[in-house]
Formats: C-alpha cells, sequence, structure tokens
C-alpha cells in the first residue's frame, strides 16, 4: 500500500470534526471522540464504547468500551487540536503523562476511589462499570488517540496497575491516516503457527483464490480470539455474534466432557486470508507457517465457545477444528468475502439480514441520494444532497477525487459535510422512528443488525419518496440531538435522544410531518418546543432507574425502559398538534402490531383466559392475531384495531408485553 498523504488526511479530519460538533452542538474535542469511537467499534477495535469526560487531579478519561463477552475492557484518552500543519507534534513525555492519567483513573476505579459524582450521573456510572469489570475481564487496554503526529516510533511497553498487566496502544495522525487509507478494513491481522499446520491444498484453483483445509488446535484459535477478539471475526459475522452473545451449551458440554470427539462433533470454521506462508515438512507435508489478512467468516461461536471454554478453566489441550481457508486476491476481497460469508454459515446461521451494508437496499439509497437536490436553506442557500456513506471514507474518497482545491469547494457546497450520514447513522434514524429506542441504546453495530433483520422481514422499496422521509427522520434525529445537547443534561445524551424521539413518534401516532421537513430542512418552531419539553421528562426516567438496576447504560437497554418512556404522561402541545399530518390508521396500527410478537399476543389471550379480563371473543382476538404475525400475514383491520385497544387496557391493567402498545 502506497503512504498515504498525511497533511490531506489532517485536513479533512479537522473539516469531518468540524461538522460533526456542529450536528452535536458540542465542543470539537467531544466530536473528534465521538469520531473515532464510532469508527473503532465499526472496526471491531471495541465494542460497545461510550465518549464520556471525566478529568480530576491526575486522572482524565474520554471513553470507554468493554467486549459484549467481557474479554476485554478498554480505555480512551484523546487530545486534539485544530492544527493540521506538520509542526503539531506530541512527544514521548506527553504520551507518558497522557497514559499515566490513564492508569491513575483505573487504579483508582479498582480500589473504589470513585470520585464525588451524582449517583445517576454517566460519569459515576462509569466509575462504577470500571471498577465492576476490573477483576472479571482477561484483558485491559489503554488507547491513547491524538490529531498530533508522534516522535514516538517504538511501541509503547505494557504497564502494571494494581497487580494487573495493562496493554497501551498510541494512536497518532500517521496511525489513523494509514487507517483510513484501508477503507472499510481493519488492520491486518497475521496469525503465526510456529510448529505449522498440515495443509491440504485443493487441486483445481482459480485465479483470484485458492482453498486450503487445515487442522487447528483448539487452544490456538482460543489464543487468537483472546488476542485479536471481534477484530477475528470477519465484520457480518462478527455483528452477529454480538448481538447473540449466549454460549453454544451442547459445544460446551462436548468440550468438558468429550474433548478429543470435538473434531468429529463440529463442522470447524470457515476463514478467508489474503497471503499464506508454507513450507514443506522434513517428512513433504506442507505446513502452514502464517495466515495474513486472516478473517474468520463461519464459526464465529465455534470460536468464542472454545475461548469461552479456555477462561473458565475447561482442559482443551485435545480440541481440534478442522479449517476450510480460502485465499483470495487483495483486490477482490470485498467482493468475494461477503459471498463467503453468505453462502459458508450453517452452524450458527448468519441469515442476509446480517449481509446488508452491500444489499440492494443500501445500493438503492446511495444512487438516489447521489441524485436527490434537497431544498435550499438560509444556511444552505442552493440545493444539497445528502451524502449517504454506504462505506467508510466514500465522502473523503469522493472529495479527493476532485482534485483542484476549486473543484473541492464546490463538492463541499453540493454535499455539505454536516449532511453526511453512514449506515449506522440509518438504522438509528429508522429504528428510534419505529419506536425501538431500547434497541438503538445497545450501540451502533447491534442495531444496524436487528434494522437488518427488520429489512429482511419487511423489506422496503427504495425511491425518491422513501429518500425524503428518510432525510426528514435524520434531521429529527439530530436536531433533537442539538436541542437535547443545549440543555446539558449531563450524560447519557445518546439514549435521551433516541427515546425522545420514538416517544413523539408514538405520542403523535407517526403523524409528524415529514413531508414538512424534507421542505423546511428543519423542525418547526412547535416541534423544537416539544422536543425540548418531552427531553427533560424523558431524562428524568432514564436516570432513575427502578431499584435492582442501579446502571443506567443496562436500564436504557431494555424493554421495561421503553415501556416506563411510552407510558409517561405527556399530551402533544396544541400548536403541534395543529401541524401534525392525516393518519393513515390502518397503516400506522399495522406498524404497532408488527412491532410486536406472537409471543405477546398468545400471552395476551392467555393472561385474559387465566384472569378473567378478557372474554373468549376478545381471547380469540388475540390469539388470531398471534397466529397472523406467526404465518407472516397481515391481520385483518378490524383486528388491528380492536387488538390494540385490548392490549392497552390489559397493559392499564398490569399485563405487560415485551414491546407493548
Amino acid at each position: 500500500m502506497s503512504e498515504p498523504d498525511i497533511t490531506g488526511y489532517a485536513y479533512s479530519l479537522l473539516d469531518e470534526v468540524r461538522a460533526q460538533a456542529e450536528m452535536d452542538g458540542g465542543e470539537l474535542r467531544e466530536a473528534f471522540t465521538e469520531l473515532i469511537l464510532d469508527q473503532f467499534c465499526a472496526d471491531g477495535h471495541t465494542e460497545q464504547a461510550t465518549a464520556v469526560y471525566i478529568r480530576e487531579h491526575g486522572v482524565e478519561v474520554s471513553g470507554w468500551g468493554v467486549s459484549s463477552d467481557d474479554r476485554c475492557l478498554d480505555l480512551f484518552l484523546t487530545i486534539y487540536s485544530a492544527r493540521a500543519d506538520d509542526d503539531y507534534k506530541i512527544d514521548r513525555s506527553e504520551v507518558e503523562a497522557g497514559f499515566k492519567r490513564l492508569e491513575n483513573f483505573l487504579s483508582r476505579a479498582a480500589t473504589g476511589q470513585t470520585g464525588r459524582n451524582e449517583a445517576g450521573s454517566e460519569v459515576a456510572g462509569t466509575w462504577r462499570e470500571v471498577a465492576d469489570r476490573f477483576d472479571r475481564v482477561d484483558k485491559i487496554r489503554l488507547f491513547l488517540i491524538t490529531n498530533a503526529r508522534s516522535v514516538v516510533r517504538d511501541r509503547i511497553a505494557p504497564a502494571t496497575v494494581q497487580g494487573r498487566q495493562v496493554h497501551r496502544e498510541l494512536w497518532d495522525l500517521r496511525r489513523l491516516a494509514n487507517w483510513a487509507a484501508s477503507g472499510s478494513k481493519a488492520e491486518p491481522i497475521v496469525a503465526e503457527f510456529p510448529d505449522g499446520l498440515d495443509c491440504l491444498t485443493a487441486s483445481q484453483q482459480d485465479g483470484d483464490f485458492s482453498v486450503m483445509l487445515a487442522i487447528v488446535p483448539g487452544r490456538q484459535l482460543a489464543d487468537l480470539y483472546s488476542q485479536h477478539g471481534a477484530r477475528l471475526l470477519e465484520l457480518n459475522v462478527r455483528s452477529f455474534l454480538q448481538v447473540r452473545t449466549t454460549v453454544n451449551r451442547g459445544m460446551l458440554e462436548t468440550l468438558r466432557t468429550n474433548p478429543g470427539r470435538f473434531l468429529a462433533y463440529n463442522n470447524g470454521i470457515a476463514a478467508t486470508a489474503s497471503h499464506v506462508d508454507i513450507d514443506e515438512g522434513p517428512d513433504g507435508r506442507r505446513l502452514i507457517r502464517s495466515i495474513h489478512n486472516l478473517q474468520i467468516v463461519n464459526g464465529g461461536q465455534t470460536t468464542a465457545t472454545i475461548h469461552h471454554a479456555l477462561r473458565n478453566k475447561v482442559d482443551i489441550s485435545a480440541v481440534q477444528v478442522q479449517m476450510k481457508l480460502t485465499v483470495v486476491a487483495p483486490e477482490r476481497l470485498d467482493e468475494i468475502v461477503p459471498q463467503i460469508s453468505a453462502y459458508s454459515n450453517t452452524q450458527s446461521k448468519v441469515t442476509a439480514s446480517d449481509l446488508k451494508a452491500n444489499s440492494a437496499f443500501h445500493v438503492d439509497v446511495e444512487r438516489i441520494m447521489r441524485t436527490l437536490w434537497a431544498p435550499a436553506t438560509a444556511v444552505h442557500p442552493h440545493d444539497t444532497h445528502w451524502f449517504y456513506e454506504r462505506a467508510r471514507g466514500q465522502y473523503a474518497n469522493a472529495l479527493v477525487r476532485e482534485g483542484t482545491p476549486a473543484r473541492q469547494k464546490i463538492f463541499k457546497t453540493a454535499n455539505p459535510a454536516t449532511q453526511k450520514f453512514t449506515k449506522s447513522d440509518l438504522a438509528k434514524f429508522e429504528q428510534s422512528w419505529a419506536m425501538l429506542p431500547h434497541v438503538v441504546s445497545l450501540g451502533a453495530e447491534k442495531n444496524f443488525v436487528l434494522f437488518s433483520e427488520r429489512l429482511d422481514e419487511r423489506p422496503i422499496d427504495v425511491d425518491k419518496d422513501y429518500c425524503r422521509r428518510l432525510v426528514a427522520k435524520a434531521i429529527l434525529f439530530r436536531r433533537t440531538d442539538k436541542l437535547v445537547a443545549k440543555q446539558a443534561f449531563g450524560g447519557y445524551k445518546a439514549n435521551i435522544v433516541t427515546y425522545t424521539v420514538a416517544k413523539l413518534v408514538h405520542a403523535t401516532r407517526s403523524r409528524i410531518d415529514l413531508g414538512r421537513i424534507w421542505r423546511d430542512q428543519d423542525l418547526s418552531p412547535a416541534l423544537q418546543n416539544a422536543v425540548t419539553d418531552l427531553s427533560a421528562l424523558v431524562q428524568k426516567i432514564l436516570t432513575s432507574p427502578p431499584s435492582g438496576r442501579t446502571h443506567v447504560g443496562e436500564w436504557t437497554k431494555r424493554p421495561e425502559c421503553w415501556a416506563a418512556i411510552r407510558d409517561l404522561e405527556w399530551a402533544v402541545p396544541t400548536d403541534l398538534e395543529a401541524e401534525l399530518a392525516t393518519a393513515d390508521d390502518y397503516a400506522h396500527e399495522l406498524d404497532l402490531v408488527r412491532a410486536t410478537t406472537a409471543a405477546d399476543w398468545s400471552d395476551l389471550a392467555e393472561w385474559g383466559a387465566d384472569t378473567g379480563s378478557l372474554d373468549p371473543a376478545e381471547c380469540r382476538t388475540a390469539r388470531d392475531i398471534s397466529t397472523a404475525l406467526s404465518q407472516g400475514w397481515a391481520p385483518a383491520g378490524r383486528q388491528l384495531h380492536a387488538g390494540i385497544e385490548l392490549m392497552r387496557r390489559a397493559h392499564a391493567r398490569g399485563f405487560r408485553a415485551v414491546a407493548g402498545l
């Protein structure tokens, strides 16, 4: 790979940070932190990362993240300046000082010195979460991330905090630029096998790929997962596994009681690579010594379960796993790997919805957005595009292709950076509008996968009308974000935003006039006032979890949290009611029912019969809706209306469905 243009990247990063800060209504450093953590999550460098700013004497943290299996705890410190010149550098003493502030925070959290913070604040929650996980995780990593050029060239040595080894990583401008130049690919993984892996190579090969079969010792596979974590898994499989973190009990039982038969009982893993180093052993056997750009595209649950067994002191020395390794030409990786992932997943099935990044839906959204002109506004006096970045780096690459500064200026005028949005953003906009804020609160990757599953169940016809509504939902979400930021609630802004949008949609019965938002490219004064008023009420409920749920962040991920917000007493203001669109009752009621499950309605029928709260005809209506949902039908209009009233009446009497109405 050619050396990236460091200076060019530095200036483009400044533009991106400014645009993010303008969208969020926050400070530049906060915007830089949000951008980097989102991208780290997308590429698997960390999981469930949250930006939170803590600064006390000798202590500083910009964010934290933890893997879904409690394998790894990450702490982040960002150092940002609105400079892009070559003289903006960070030296070794500054690097060590930054890591020391992170280490002090970790040490104080581990020993229970949690600072003086309000009990329900995000800062207090971070202290508790880190303290709770310090002894549980296998690995702890500290990240110092800066847009300065570092003079430190050697690798940063690990440190020891409260008796535990802590890994330290420096990400300076040069490393960020190299990462950005890789596009949607994360830094490559090179797996070393000093003793070699016996392999067979298929006799029939293609110019773009070759296939090998090998047997991998279970301990080496577990060690690879321990070292690289989610980055070892191809993006779609990684996202899928993070949503379904339960261990395969049957697989674990085999590992415990009959590890020698694991090879016979398990289907193994499918993996891809860009290059393999092969030696010939003294007896003529072919041995794999190293695998470059290793990615597991099937068998993520197998890998994670073996690692889980090792963590729990299960002897896996006799475990062996078969591996089909497809070596793909580097220039064909993006094309071929998703197809291998799609067609090879048969153990823990990764459905088509997990492979949506390159699906027709996203391709169509990208295609239409490139030609769809948004109306001029006071901020942008000329028609503009909303730029859908289906893959990371598309906006920057499109800007570079313009060549001259004059052409780049024209491009940015027509495609403002503040109107760029990603596939994770799209999923947040749609899931918030679909009244699934507890799902949005699971994090960007998990929310995207679950949105993809909804797409698989209910495909969307993408046309210009859909894209206009999508932009309106984006404006609603982002303006809500700004209005919430202005109130300085002190944390959990992302959760407050998605819950406020969802409650607005619920209270108005989805009648917010998206056409008006598209035409104005803004929210009306009445809608802005409603957002401000409602968000304050939402914040109080989110930051006051019921007894037994002390962690606000975890509370926001629960369906019960959405039930509490949904039941919040809040009347639509008169001025907002006057501008709401006319409701299509059938479509709205169908959306409400489709947001529930068949089990919700069968549970309702059983509850109604047991308690005598529903008569036989009403129980039959609930069962009919359950049957329709389980078989993929749309319930009849009369059933929809009657069923919704039944569910709401039952809800008022204490019945609780998972989704609720």
